[in-house]
């Protein structure tokens, strides 16, 4: 029984922009200019928490950040690796059955 192993390239690639984009599009620190003070006695605590959820959700963007770096470091490797498996087996038309 034969298996194909391959990537599609061009599909991956256009997953991991769509992802880098809307990680870029994540923005935290506008609101934070915002709601930068207050003194009313409420919304102190809320602002505390607002405050931290802003900062998590800031060091969560850069975990998705590094995250998109290493999908698109790991999916060029395996198209490199997938042409050197090619050339070494001879066959010049792209991913092709394993035998």
């Amino acid at each position: 029984m034969s298996k194909e192993v391959s990537i599609n390239i061009s599909a991956f690639r256009a997953k991991v922009t769509k992802l880098k984009t809307s990680v870029g599009e994540i923005d935290a620190k506008q609101t934070t200019s915002s709601f930068s003070y207050t003194n009313i006695e409420p919304f102190t605590k809320d602002l505390e928490n607002v405050i931290e959820a802003l900062s998590l959700l800031e060091r969560y963007r850069g975990i998705l950040e590094a995250d998109a770096e290493i999908l698109e470091e790991t999916g060029e490797q395996m198209r490199i690796k997938d042409l050197e498996l090619a050339a070494s087996y001879q066959v010049r038309s792209g991913p092709q059955m394993v035998r």
